[in-house]
């Protein structure tokens, strides 16, 4: 790599366009990266930062950037525009007349007062949208907003490509077989058509392309890992269902105008897959945002899994561009931090989903879809997680101008919803068995057989990396509201019944009684890079209790939700939620329950991602007692345990790591452990254009009387360390990957 670089960086200072100078004063700024200026006459104009500049004559409106000027003369810096006294806006002064004769001149007036000296703004930091006070300068602010589908946003984000040297390679396991039929490849096993206890995990992801700029080039979907006639696949591929890497849901946003193929302004910035248990509501497919421009709104759509693949769209207003993405463990709401740029502002989207079966069409009858709502859609109540449906109902303030991360947790476990029995005593939801809502609400009532299996409330946890400050924000009367609507009364549930787009159709816009609120606002001694919070704990587990070894006596083991939040600095920050995750039942929380409560240092050197252990050998709870971490800057990835001492005190360390000198690692995210355990983690490699999977613990397959990977150590990886699962080349650097079993 560092080899192509300098050929790349010998190419460009040979180019006669290209100047190693120092602008005098003469030199006047005229335009910031990204903004446009206009010419009335012929100007040459130098471009670029740093005494490294191109220099080109232009005239008429033109756009400060590295298209117009045809190269990036200083990668990853803020660069501007400059042009010579007078302004490039005036005409040249006509030749000099003949001197007039005058008159002496009078005598001249007395000198006025000296000014007081003018008060300097403090200069911008470069590649970043604050000044040397920390405090946020407009228009930095308003160039970096719409370049986070470019190097120099990512840079900004997730800081510099790794670079770090010695790191060790993971051994690599060989390809054994290709699949008859379909072409998958596999690495585990023998194929066997009598014995097939299927399961195919697929994953979605999104990136700066590496060619032309064009939707089409920066998102795909993909098998993550599968298992198939007694092998096992761990190698990222193409689905042999469909053997293309585009989701075929673009194709049809393109056809309908939801996205335009070739507009800067459709490209994704962030996307998110629920990372709750396997095959919960929330993990039926990834959201989407694009980056929007000044005149054209961001949009937020569905990237699904083969058989999870509704189409669903929704736009923000002009201005607001997304910087992430949560979404509530029931899949009742999308939470989008972004920022509004004609204001100078952070906000939280707050976007309601509704869900359906796979395929179905307005006007057609439901069909039993994973046991969800049988009667009709239901956006912002808990269902199935396969959207059709979705609408803006409202924007959160916050005290931060430029958020960049969020996360957010109900505290109550998706499969609440599902564990309960028909009265065949099969597994079902309480979705399916409550149809129709409006003659079952007394069951979701207090005091009702189904009361405590949806949410009451929730919490989100917002950071913002330039102003190194988090905000906690509480979701408890965007829950109540909702849910008194479609339970309160006969009345009120009628009116859910007109689901639609207009304002005065369900779900409403929301107002002072319904908004989510921040209850809390932290300043935070580091930048903060990512965020993280607990699935299931909720503020009710304070009354779980457990046997105390060898006496008739039991203990309480109260188990509050957490939220990480990493920072530059390398530590994991813990903070208790207290009764914001409200869980199955209302609580009356209060801003002092949202605390520091320990941290975990050592972490890394810059941890660009947190996110769910969804499984580890060994812990029996990881998605509440784990965090999967990134650490960019060193190649590695690890994990880091939680250790909880009541509501107050928390600590943590780091458990394991695992490291590979092929990637540059901007994210890593785990497969679901769906039947058959297959330990798969998912590389987004940012600097390799690719996604690259590991594995790092045994495969153990479901069926013991197979003699495939029957028990632990039976498939072991190839060394201690782990191994290196292959890898898939895509049209763009990734910045964001999650994957979650085929339903």
């Amino acid at each position: 790599m560092k080899k192509l670089v300098s050929i790349a960086l010998l190419a460009l200072l040979a180019s006669p366009a290209f100047a190693l100078k120092t602008l005098g004063p003469e030199w006047i700024k005229i335009a910031e990266e990204g903004q446009t200026y206009s010419l009335k006459y012929k100007r040459v104009v130098n471009y670029g930062a740093d005494r490294r500049y191109v220099m080109k004559t232009v005239v008429g409106t033109f756009k400060c950037d590295n298209d117009t000027f045809g190269n990036d003369p200083i990668f990853g810096t803020a660069k501007a525009c400059y042009a010579k006294s007078p302004t490039p806006d005036v005409a040249p002064p006509p030749p000099p007349a003949p001197p007039p004769v005058e008159p002496p001149p009078p005598p001249p007036p007395a000198p006025p007062p000296p000014a007081p000296p003018p008060v300097t703004p403090a200069d911008p930091i470069v590649g970043d949208i604050v000044d040397s006070t920390g405090a946020v300068v407009p228009t930095s602010y308003a160039a970096m907003a719409y370049k986070f589908n470019t190097d120099a946003g990512v840079a900004y984000r997730y800081g510099a490509p790794a670079s770090k040297t010695g790191v060790q390679t993971l051994p690599e396991r060989a390809d054994v077989g290709v699949m008859s039929g379909i072409g998958s490849i596999y690495q585990l096993g023998r194929e066997d058509s009598t014995n097939n206890m299927y399961v195919s995990i697929h994953a979605a992801a999104i990136g700066v392309p590496t060619g032309v700029r064009s939707v089409e080039n920066s998102v795909v979907w993909l098998q993550n890992a599968a298992t198939d006639r007694r092998t096992y696949q761990q190698r990222p591929q193409l689905l042999w269902q469909q053997r293309r890497l585009l989701p075929t849901s673009i194709d049809d946003y393109i056809a309908q105008n939801v996205l335009s193929k070739n507009d800067p302004a459709d490209l994704p910035v962030a996307e998110h897959r629920g990372e709750n248990a396997a095959d919960s509501p929330a993990t039926r497919l990834s959201l989407v945002a694009t980056q929007g421009s000044p005149t054209k709104a961001a949009k937020l759509y569905t990237v699904g899994t083969l058989t999870a693949q509704n189409r669903a769209s929704t736009s923000f207003k002009v201005g607001f561009v997304p910087t992430g993405i949560a979404v509530t463990g029931g899949g009742e709401f999308a939470l989008v931090s972004g920022w509004d740029v004609p204001n100078t502002r952070g906000q939280v989207a707050v976007v309601s989903l509704g869900s359906a079966p796979q395929d179905w069409k307005p006007g057609q009858a439901r069909y039993d879809w994973w046991h969800g709502w049988m009667d009709m859609m239901h956006p912002g109540f808990v269902d199935q997680g396969n959207y059709v449906f979705m609408k803006v109902i409202g924007y959160v303030d916050l005290d931060m101008k430029a958020p960049t991360g969020i996360a957010a947790t109900t505290g109550i476990h998706p499969y609440t919803t599902m564990l309960k029995y028909d009265s065949a005593g099969h597994i079902s939801a309480f979705q399916f068995l409550d149809s129709p809502m409006a003659a079952n609400r007394a069951k979701m009532l207090p005091g009702g057989e189904d009361y405590e299996r949806y949410a009451k409330g929730g919490v989100a946890v917002v950071v913002s990396k330039s102003e190194k400050r988090a905000a906690f924000i509480d979701l408890g009367p965007l829950f109540k509201y909702t849910n008194e609507m479609y339970l309160g009364s006969a009345a009120s549930n009628l009116e859910t019944q007109n689901v639609g787009l207009a304002v005065n159709q369900w779900p409403y816009m929301l107002t002072a009684q319904s908004m989510p609120v921040v209850v809390k606002s932290i300043a935070l001694a580091s930048r903060p890079t990512a965020v993280w919070t607990t699935a299931t704990r909720s503020y009710w587990s304070k009354d779980e209790q457990q046997r105390i070894d060898a006496y008739p006596f039991w203990k309480t083991v109260p188990q509050y939700s957490r939220a990480g939040i990493a920072t530059q600095a390398g530590e994991v920050l813990l903070y208790s939620l207290g009764r914001y995750a409200a869980g199955p039942k209302p609580t009356t929380p209060a801003p002092a329950d949202i605390q520091q409560v320990g941290t975990v240092s050592g972490v890394g050197a810059n941890i660009t991602h947190l996110a769910a252990a969804k499984d580890f050998g060994g812990v029996g709870d990881p998605i509440n007692d784990l965090i999967l971490f990134t650490d960019r800057a060193n190649r590695r990835w690890g994990w880091v345990r939680i250790a909880n001492a009541g509501d107050l005190v928390a600590s943590g360390s780091v458990i394991r790591t695992m490291e590979d000198s092929r990637v540059d690692p901007i994210m890593v995210t785990m497969a679901d452990n769906y039947s058959t355990q297959g330990n798969v983690l998912t590389v987004a490699d940012y600097a390799g254009a690719s996604v690259s999977n590991y594995r790092f613990g045994d495969v153990i397959y479901p069926d013991a009387s197979s003699g495939f990977c029957t028990a632990a150590g039976a498939c072991p990886t190839l060394n201690a360390s782990g191994e290196f699962a292959g890898r898939l080349a895509l049209p763009f650097k990734p910045t964001s990957v999650h994957s979650s079993n085929v339903p």
